[in-house]
């Protein structure tokens, strides 16, 4: 062990530099080279896709700008372009005020008798409307004498009017039909020999209740219904037609365009509001469902007389007006010919006075201490065109009977 010797290097100490020392550096091997060359594309490659990225935004920015500039200014000039047709007003104006709903106000028509001048009548309503009621009071109102067709009535309705068909005696519905026919046909003959004159005075108003129901069962409802849609009117046969069906159909009138033209319907209750609704119309609708006495006439609102109007019209109708029509069936001895053929010069005076008589009573009874126009009005039941031929009537009568 003790031959063995360690030899120890020491450190030289180091040079000191100056600007005028060179230091020995060792250019890099070959895989160093590469080493350094591939880190230097991949810094190239992503300095690239940045300074790229950065590039395409300020591009897509510039572009958004103009997209937005381009966009602005096509609108403008839209506004302007959709004016043109409109001498200037912009198309969202136009569409706005179009889309506007606009309720007129309804024209309501208030005078009944006059607005049903020219045509016959169809009254449809379900039961408990008043049909019957209003059908009475423009019997009344129009004026003449009043025949009842009715198959199902009980001894309180059509109080003070004779009524044909009771009981269901369809045989006498035919029977005073076939007659009616006859008396328009006599009517028409007349007016063709002497004219219209010649039928003041002879005025009659027949009320047919559930007309639809005697399309099966009575053989001549068919042409008695076309005869006096035709001509009833000229032949101052006015007819009133009642029923709670209000299709075509029902009525005999499919395909009957021209006889269906000849009726002026008064929908009541809920059969105006399904009308109203079948016409789209809101408004009308609204109006209906306020008071019992608005109605239809075909498409337009009307407004009845209050209830107690047309009620007491009937009572002083019926009690003023003499019918001459009589059931075949309960009074066999009285034959509605007989009233049909033309009566002399005598009758007529001695009728004229009986009936004269009658209103006077009435008048004292009713119109103590009314004034004219009220006792023309209310209790001669003259209204609306016809106020004049009543105030003309009251004057004969006080002259007649000194009142």
């Amino acid at each position: 062990m003790g031959n063995d010797l360690i030899d120890i290097k020491v450190a030289s100490p180091p040079r000191t530099a100056n600007a005028h020392t060179w230091v020995e550096m060792d250019l890099p091997d070959g895989k160093t080279l590469v080493r350094y060359c591939a880190w230097g594309i991949g810094r190239l490659c992503f300095s690239v896709s940045l300074f790229t990225v950065s590039i395409s935004r300020n591009a897509f920015k510039f572009g958004i700008w103009l997209c937005d500039g381009f966009e602005a200014g096509v609108k403008r000039l839209l506004k302007v372009y959709d004016a043109l047709p409109y001498a200037g007003t912009p198309m969202t104006q136009v569409i706005e005020a179009s889309a506007a709903v606009v309720e007129e106000p309804l024209e309501i028509i208030t005078d009944i008798i006059a607005a049903i001048e020219g045509k016959q009548v169809m009254v449809i309503g379900e039961m408990g409307t008043g049909k019957s009621t209003l059908a009475q009071y423009l019997a009344y109102t129009v004026g003449g004498r009043v025949r009842v067709y009715e198959c199902e009535g009980t001894p309180t309705d059509w109080q003070g009017l004779e009524v044909t068909g009771k009981g269901e005696n369809w045989v006498a519905i035919d029977r005073g039909m076939t007659e009616d026919l006859e008396d328009l046909s006599k009517q028409m003959k007349i007016r063709e020999e002497r004219g219209d004159a010649a039928l003041v005075g002879t005025e009659r108003v027949i009320i047919v209740e559930e007309y639809p129901e005697l399309v099966s069962k009575v053989g001549s409802s068919g042409e008695w219904l076309e005869r006096h849609a035709r001509r009833g009117r000229k032949a101052r046969r006015f007819t009133i037609l009642l029923s709670q069906y209000d299709r075509v159909a029902a009525w005999g009138l499919e395909g009957k365009s021209d006889l269906a033209d000849a009726f002026f319907r008064i929908r009541l209750g809920k059969k105006a509001i399904a009308h109203a609704k079948s016409l789209k119309n809101e408004q009308l609708i609204n109006w209906l469902k306020q008071d019992q006495s608005h109605c239809l006439l075909d498409d337009q609102p009307l407004k009845l007389p209050p209830y107690r109007e047309m009620k007491a019209a009937t009572v002083r109708g019926g009690s003023t007006i003499v019918q001459p029509y009589y059931d075949n069936a309960i009074n066999p001895q009285k034959r509605v010919e007989n009233d049909l053929k033309p009566a002399t010069r005598a009758d007529l005076e001695q009728n004229c006075s009986e009936n004269d008589r009658a209103l006077w009573r009435v008048i004292q009874r009713l119109g103590g201490e009314k004034s004219d126009s009220a006792i023309v009005t209310e209790v001669l039941g003259f209204t609306g065109k016809r106020y004049g031929e009543g105030a003309a009537l009251l004057e004969r009568l006080r002259k007649q009977f000194g009142g």
